[in-house]
């Protein structure tokens, strides 16, 4: 009663619609502009143990969501943090950067281009710059505090710090990088840091003249390319796996209902990724 109370004044509209089409196949668009055996979801919140994301397409929207999310609380005797709670406007590629003013109970909520959620980093513009930068300031910090430890140690044998370079250095680089839509400059990027560090480790000097690949033969260990495309195959796989009503499935096998994309070359999407990737492994780009 008390959280129907609270959303009286929420609309059913309210939040954000995608459309999904679950038996066919995924790299088929055409399928979600049918109207036979295609479903429609609304997706207000997005839940995780103490974090709550509200989502919205309009600043109207988003208000009322807010509005019925701080009076539901406060029936349930729970306070909302307001230097805790930022507000992110991602507009279209061809719309200019306005920050919306959301408030609770008459305090205005900070607006960000950025902030960080489940300890990735979430911008303004819906690209992976800032997450490859965050990425590589992480990994490059976890791999100097253990360069006298460990890198620098002449009693560990190769093997054990290429172990230790994976479960730490490799780890904190590539976390979650599952869900990650790269480019080629995101992956130059993550391939110098990769191989700056395996040459410390091997102690290959550049007077050497040793190639990437070799350098990567006596490690024994796969390109960043190489390892972003397993662990999207293996997370697309596990979401294939997941019931109908999980929400990844959903997200991954539909698209938002409302809005159109704009001429000129479109952003790659994650689909695109797992289609080059299936490419490349001489696979056919599909997942029914």
């Amino acid at each position: 009663m008390m959280l129907k109370q609270a959303n009286e004044n929420c609309e059913d509209e309210d939040g954000i619609y995608i459309r999904y089409h679950l038996d066919g196949s995924l790299f088929n668009l055409r399928r979600l502009q049918a109207h036979t055996k295609t479903n429609e979801r609304l997706i207000r919140d997005l839940l995780f143990a103490d974090d709550a994301a509200l989502v919205a397409h309009t600043e109207q929207t988003l208000q009322r969501l807010t509005s019925c999310f701080a009076d539901a609380s406060r029936l349930f005797g729970l306070e909302i943090s307001l230097k805790k709670t930022e507000v992110l406007h991602q507009p279209a590629p061809q719309e200019a950067y306005h920050p919306p003013h959301i408030t609770i109970n008459s305090s205005e909520l900070k607006s960000t281009p950025q902030f960080t959620y489940l300890g990735c980093t979430i911008s303004s513009d819906a690209r992976l710059d800032k997450e490859i930068d965050n990425r590589l300031a992480r990994a490059n910090s976890s791999f100097g505090r253990l360069y006298k430890r460990v890198w620098n140690n002449k009693s560990l044998k190769i093997k054990t710090k290429i172990q230790v370079y994976r479960a730490v250095v490799l780890t904190t680089l590539l976390y979650r990088s599952e869900t990650w839509v790269t480019y080629s400059s995101h992956i130059r990027l993550l391939e110098r840091l990769h191989q700056r560090c395996l040459r410390t480790i091997l102690q290959i000097h550049r007077s050497d003249l040793v190639t990437n690949v070799e350098v990567l033969e006596q490690a024994e260990i796969p390109s960043i390319e190489a390892l972003i495309a397993k662990s999207q195959l293996r997370w697309a796989g596990h979401v294939f796996r997941m019931k109908d009503h999980r929400l990844p499935k959903i997200a991954l096998y539909g698209e938002i209902r409302t809005g159109h994309r704009y001429r000129g070359a479109p952003k790659k999407r994650y689909k695109d990724c797992l289609k080059k990737t299936f490419t490349a492994c001489n696979r056919p780009p599909k997942l029914v």
